[in-house]
């Protein structure tokens, strides 16, 4: 039996609606809050290189240092949400990134790191209990809301991309300020997180979001231990890990590949900026379908429009930038949907929601960081990007086949 799947309380449906818009943007806050407050660091390096007199490696550490956190943090953030609940670990998140984002924008280079790094344990934290608050809800609201948490996931970094040099521009801020001006997100993710936390009257409803009532299964390992010798959520953490290297890859090297094959600085940036925007409607549409039965079919075919973006990069070069942006785009937007819904479905409460995403955010990052490391060796390697990318799509192949397994995945034995 789902032990989430009942009515939390006696409301109408007005109100049961207006619950669910409560929550669905307070999971959306989240999310954004996950992606801009990294993301925006981006358009804003030269700004900081020249303000501090900084070389690269330091502002690749203002870059590395959430991504290195997540591997370290979050093997014990389902401890946390067991000792203190997940609902107030979720809240203390967002103030670490409201907090984080201001202390960062301090103009000192001992507060820039030390924000750097209460954000990074912040977002880290944040990204394992995402996935076990969707799983807290009802059945019938998990689909919607996981389409809600990967739309804002590839939404964020297009608004912290698109939006941060003209917020500069317009304000007049220095480069400290406008990243300040980020945290007006986290603090109306932490209005929305605070509301919806106190609507959870039930006091069932209320043990089930903590992740503190479920049982386990008798005869079941739990914890991290059960997730870590379970071989099922290393495949989701593979599909996770291939999802965000390809994000990361083509973040990093996509403008620089357009650019050593003629395309203008300029047009190379809107291209790669279009890969996020097109992936919005995917990300959060497949959530949806694969609840309708469509798992079978999405999971194996949501990375092979990649395959074939990269295929007609290699035959035709940069005329077809356009359709590479446009073939990536929705690949990336069906992964991020496919690779997060089976996370939440896989889950049989949130307690072991919040493992499973522990195990596969962390792996996931660590495929993730190696992708622009290796791409970017091919490219300075050879001289060329056709070995980097045909390696690339090789990995995304390989993705397709382990949805093949992964789509066919259920909860442990015992939840029904």
């Amino acid at each position: 039996m789902d032990r989430t799947s009942a009515l939390p309380d006696d409301r109408s449906p007005s109100s049961d609606a207006r619950a669910f818009l409560l929550v669905a943007a307070a999971v959306l806050l989240i999310a954004l809050n996950l992606r801009i407050p990294t993301t925006a660091l981006g358009p804003l390096l030269p700004e900081i290189r020249a303000d501090l007199d900084s070389g690269e490696t330091f502002l690749s550490l203002l870059t590395t240092i959430p991504l290195a956190l997540t591997l370290v943090v979050a093997p014990f953030v389902p401890q946390l949400a067991t000792r203190f609940g997940m609902n107030r670990i979720i809240g203390w998140a967002l103030v670490g990134i409201v907090g984080g984002t201001l202390i960062r924008s301090i103009p000192t280079t001992v507060t820039l790191l030390a924000g750097t790094l209460i954000l990074g344990i912040a977002i880290a934290i944040g990204t394992v209990l995402g996935p076990a608050a969707i799983a807290s809800q009802r059945a019938q609201r998990r689909g919607p809301l996981t389409g809600v948490y990967t739309m804002a996931l590839s939404l964020g970094p297009a608004m912290a991309l698109g939006l941060t040099i003209p917020m500069m521009r317009i304000t007049g801020f220095d480069w400290r300020q406008t990243l300040a001006l980020w945290s007006a997100v986290g603090i109306v993710a932490i209005a929305l997180w605070a509301g919806y936390t106190r609507s959870l009257n039930s006091t069932t409803t209320a043990a089930l979001s903590s992740g503190l009532s479920v049982a386990p299964v008798a005869g079941e390992k739990t914890g991290l231990r059960g997730a870590i010798t379970d071989p099922r959520v290393w495949a989701l953490a593979f599909y996770l890990g291939v999802t965000s290297l390809t994000f990361y890859t083509v973040s990093a090297w996509l403008p620089t590949t357009f650019i050593l094959d003629g395309v203008s600085a300029g047009a190379a940036g809107g291209y790669t900026s279009l890969v996020n925007i097109v992936s919005l409607p995917f990300a959060f549409l497949v959530p949806v379908a694969l609840r309708k039965g469509w798992g079978p079919v999405l999971a194996p075919l949501a990375p092979l429009p990649a395959v074939v973006g990269i295929t007609v990069y290699l035959t035709a070069g940069s005329t077809s930038a356009l359709w590479v942006a446009l073939l990536l785009g929705l690949a990336q937007g069906m992964c991020l949907g496919v690779s997060y819904d089976q996370i939440v479905q896989y889950a049989r409460s949130p307690e072991h929601a919040s493992t499973v995403s522990a195990l596969t955010s962390t792996v996931g990052v660590a495929i993730g960081s190696v992708g622009p490391l290796f791409y970017g060796f091919g490219l300075e390697s050879t001289g060329a990007y056709i070995l980097p990318m045909t390696g690339l799509a090789l990995l995304i192949l390989i993705q397709a086949t382990t949805g093949l397994r992964t789509s066919r995945f259920s909860p442990p034995a015992g939840e029904q």
